[in-house]
């Protein structure tokens, strides 16, 4: 069950607040922030508002969300003593809707499932999500993430992004979908230390290390993946990306 610390709509033309709308299905977008501390700290908030303006700009939704403004949405009496949440931020014409809530923590035996499935307007984190949760009412997401493929090509997880690990080198899916913020972190950290490739089910079988990166899973070790029957063999290159997102989040 999530718990919600809060969740508020505002009309954005005014800011008044409207009945609580979730926006799923909606034309629109939206991001999730990671929020830690005792007193709240929003993890690559400048990052996050850049895409998500960006997103809306090709929604041709006309609304840029700026941090001051965000910051004097979000309540600040929330009786919290510390943040370990998830802030989600959804924009649609007009409108725009928040909500906090607790971050579950990933299991350490954690498993993929496969899915064919490639999401509408994939570069754009949009609202059109019905097919996703429909996915996800059926797994247990502190214990597993649905990782969608095209044409059995590998593309992304239905909250994560991919890194595969093989022979001590970084490999990322191409693709048509959607890179998010803590993936682009580790690109910007290992820069010319990675490559792009196209990631089949055979390649996947020869992985050294899967992991999966995102606001809400942090950095998770995949353990196996059963369709495939694949497990891992090394938490090599895990413990160091781990270790570097930890000491971002103690910045």
């Amino acid at each position: 069950m999530v718990n919600f610390s809060f969740k508020k709509s505002y009309n954005f033309n005014n800011f008044n607040k409207v009945k609580y709308d979730h926006l799923w299905g909606s034309k629109g977008v939206f991001t999730t922030v990671r929020v830690v501390g005792s007193s709240p700290r929003y993890i690559f908030l400048k990052e996050h508002l850049s895409q998500l303006n960006l997103s809306l700009k090709k929604q041709n939704i006309n609304f840029v969300l700026t941090e001051k403004k965000l910051l004097e949405l979000i309540p600040h009496q929330l009786h919290i003593k510390k943040f370990n949440h998830l802030l989600r931020i959804a924009v649609k014409q007009n409108l725009i809707s928040l909500s906090l809530r607790s971050r579950l923590t990933p299991s350490n035996n954690f498993q993929i499932q496969l899915a064919n499935y490639q999401r509408t307007n994939a570069r754009v984190k949009n609202l059109h999500y019905k097919k996703i949760l429909s996915l996800q009412k059926d797994i247990d997401m502190q214990k597993e993430e649905i990782l969608f493929y095209n044409k059995k090509i590998i593309l992304e997880g239905s909250t994560t992004n991919l890194i595969m690990i093989k022979n001590n080198q970084m490999i990322v899916p191409t693709g048509n979908y959607y890179k998010g913020i803590t993936m682009n972190f580790f690109l910007k950290k290992f820069k010319n230390k990675y490559k792009f490739k196209p990631i089949t089910f055979a390649d996947l079988l020869l992985a050294d290390e899967i992991m999966l990166v995102g606001s809400g899973k942090g950095v998770v070790k995949v353990s196996s993946i059963p369709q495939i029957k694949w497990f891992s063999s090394s938490s090599k290159m895990f413990k160091r990306l781990s270790s570097i997102y930890e000491a971002q989040l103690k910045l």
